[in-house]
Parts: C-alpha cells; structure tokens; sequence
C-alpha cells in the first residue's frame, strides 16, 4: 500500500492534506461535495486515494477539481479522479491550452514524465469569478508568471475562515533564459510580482501551499497533532513578501551574470 511521506490529516474544518512532500494535494468538504485542489504527478493516484481512505473521505463525492496551474504535478491524475466521481475539472483559459495539448509547457519532458493525454477543462476560469459549493465558496485571482495562466484562490469557509493558496511561486519558469526558450514574454516577470502586491490586499487566516514547504505542511501537521490551532493572520503577508525577495534577488542575480559581474 502506497503511503506518503506526509500524513494525511485535517489542517482545519473541512480542509485536508493528501498529497506528499513532491507536491501538495487538497480536499475540501462542501454541502456539494468534495472539492480537489490539484491532483499530484501521475505516479501519486494510489497515494492520494489511501491518504483520502485514511481520512474517510470517498473520492466518488469529489465534485470539482480545481487546478492551480498546466504543470504536470498538478495535473497528473486528473482523468483518473474524473473518471471515478465524474467531478467537473476546473483551470484558467490561459492553461486549458497545455492541458489540451496545444501547447507543450506541461513541464512532462523536463520531470521524465510521458506527456500526458490531452483533455479539455469542463470550466474555464476568468479572473475574479466566484463558485458557489453552499458551505464553501471558492473565489479566483489570474496571477500569471510561473505559467502565464496561474490561478489563485480564496476559500471562503462556513465559518467565514478564509483559506488560500497562491497557484504558483516557482522560480524555475520566471528566469530569462527559459522564457525565452520556450517563447514567452519576459512581461511574466513583472506580472508576477504585480501579482504579489495585488493579493497582499486580502484578508486571509490559513495559508495552503501548492507545494508543501511553501507553507510549513509538516510543521502544520504537528502543530494539529498538538491540539494547536494553525490559522495565522500574518502568514499570507509573510508568505508573499518572501517570494518577493526571491524574485528581486533572481533578477539583481541575472543582471549581474549579463553585466559579467
């Protein structure tokens, strides 16, 4: 049986860790249904589905799968967990074209992956659209730059918690010499820490990690198994202004191989 190196474990109401310390995965209980925040590298559904039966949570009630990004760790077991519960898959327009196929940015080649079977998203989200799961609802921000489609989201929980999740911190897309390559627009860059600024406006009490060191997931699972409470309010500032400061020194970094520094 498939363990991850990460227990399973509830981070707070109706909100749950599945995924392993390679890449996050999140269930959240609504009223409709269970609702996935991306589905882990190809090789993780067995993991996802025992972490999920650890916690009694039946994958045939997922209802939604959101994604946070085209990228391969994201996406990976998405057509099996539609097939099992017949969920409607969720991503940007922007990204749908990766999924889809059309464009090859799904990072499968540089991971050793196959690339995957092309699909089409059933929903394509805008910037600023609002799903509405009864108990839960989920509000998206477009916060492009480690992919040009990046989604944000907000959850808003019943007792007016609000979770969230910034889709994609990676420096590994935002360096010049891979966008260039691959023939995307150096504007990612600023996008992206534009992005940053704009979230800092929101209001936020419990920070989900697409990745879990982006958010401390262990730490959080021991602070749970502690009888702890994990909701912090200064997290999310923090949180943005260290993916800030990474991406400023990237860019002094690069300016200063250019000047031959």
């Amino acid at each position: 049986m498939l363990k991850s190196d990460i227990k399973a474990f509830e981070i707070y109401k109706n909100i749950y860790f599945v995924g392993s310390s390679r890449v996050s995965v999140h269930i959240v209980r609504s009223k409709m249904g269970l609702i996935m925040l991306d589905t882990g590298y190809p090789d993780m559904y067995d993991q996802i589905l025992n972490s999920m039966a650890d916690l009694g949570l039946e994958p045939e009630k997922i209802c939604a799968i959101f994604h946070t990004h085209g990228h391969i760790d994201h996406f990976g077991c998405t057509l099996k967990f539609k097939e099992i519960s017949g969920a409607k898959t969720y991503i940007s327009a922007i990204d749908n074209e990766i999924t889809n196929g059309n464009r090859n940015l799904s990072w499968a080649d540089e991971l050793g992956y196959p690339r995957p079977e092309p699909f089409n998203c059933d929903v394509l989200i805008n910037d600023g659209d609002v799903f509405d799961f009864s108990n839960v609802k989920i509000r998206s921000r477009l916060t492009p730059g480690h992919t040009e489609g990046v989604l944000s989201y907000f959850f808003e929980m019943e007792d007016k918690t609000v979770a969230a999740m910034h889709g994609g911190v990676g420096m590994n897309t935002l360096n010049k010499d891979y966008l260039i390559k691959n023939g995307l627009p150096l504007t990612l860059i600023d996008e992206f820490l534009k992005g940053l600024e704009t979230l800092k406006s929101e209001r936020v009490d419990l920070v989900l990690g697409n990745h879990p060191q982006q958010n401390s997931t262990s730490q959080k699972l021991e602070a749970v198994n502690n009888g702890k409470c994990v909701l912090d309010k200064n997290e999310w500032q923090e949180f943005l202004n260290i993916y800030k400061e990474k991406i400023l020194n990237m860019i002094c970094q690069e300016k200063g191989e250019q000047n031959g520094e």
